[in-house]
């Protein structure tokens, strides 16, 4: 399989580009009409989460690049002064974030360089390229932009922010957002053998912990991202983008809450 590499693309290009991402895939995972509305509110511009997000891997995975490309704010735009001062900073074409999220952000960049195994595994990676490929059995163009890639392309290591870095917190994580998606779509257009995530919580002590998936997590990764692809390739081909069913169904309680009144 041919890969093509692109390094130092701005990440606001990355997201406008067509081809179908982890992200994408995981929005068809809830239906196709979520997938569609993500693509296009994808390409409109970035969530304050994905901006929050982008920032804190910019200062962990390229801190001088966000020294020169962020800003912190700080002041009352409704105030004459402030209001210049915003002005000013945003006509620079700096990133502007709140001395807040600054401090949450430089506190968790400084944790992961503390951080011996962090350190060990971003120390020799490529950071932020942009990867992409066709897919060999639907046909449709794809894209991944591993957080650091190994040199000899055999490792990818994936920063997480999370509210819970232990392993039963993290483990809630993977299946809530599917990361195990997201690890099975980078390894397929990377080749690559390991994939690893780094998880950091966002709130002091900016605990850290390094999982990697076990062999049954990976293979239902894989075996999502081939019926989602294939889910989207035929609604590509038919211009059709269903929700959800258009029939009325049976809805059971979970298991866990069918007990629950009987103990009040």
């Amino acid at each position: 399989m041919e890969i093509k590499i692109i390094h130092d693309m701005p990440i606001a290009e990355y997201h406008a580009r067509p081809e179908i991402s982890s992200s994408i895939l995981s929005k068809m995972a809830r239906s196709p009409l979520h997938a569609r509305a993500y693509i296009d509110g994808e390409r409109k511009g970035p969530t304050a989460a994905m901006l929050f997000g982008t920032a804190v891997h910019t200062a962990v995975l390229e801190p001088r690049r966000f020294s020169a490309e962020y800003a912190v704010f700080q002041g009352d735009r409704r105030t004459k002064e402030g209001k210049a001062r915003y002005d000013e900073i945003k006509e620079s074409g700096a990133t502007i974030i709140s001395a807040a999220d600054n401090e949450i952000i430089t506190s968790m960049a400084t944790a992961i360089s503390k951080h011996p195994l962090a350190e060990m595994l971003l120390s020799d990676g490529i950071h932020e390229a942009s990867v992409f490929w066709t897919d060999k059995h639907t046909g449709l163009n794809c894209r991944a932009r591993p957080d650091s890639w190994s040199r000899n392309r055999e490792l990818i290591v994936d920063l997480k922010t999370c509210e819970d870095a232990s392993p039963s917190g993290f483990a809630r994580s993977v299946a809530n957002y599917r990361y195990h998606l997201q690890a099975a779509h980078y390894s397929a257009g990377t080749g690559c053998t390991r994939f690893i995530f780094l998880a950091i919580e966002k709130q002091p002590p900016f605990a850290i912990a390094a999982y990697e998936l076990d062999a049954d997590a990976f293979r239902a990764g894989m075996e999502l991202r081939s019926r989602l692809l294939a889910m989207y390739a035929s609604c590509q081909e038919f211009c059709i983008w269903p929700g959800y069913s258009d029939d009325i169904m049976s809805l059971s309680l979970p298991k866990w809450a069918m007990f629950t009144d009987l103990e009040v």
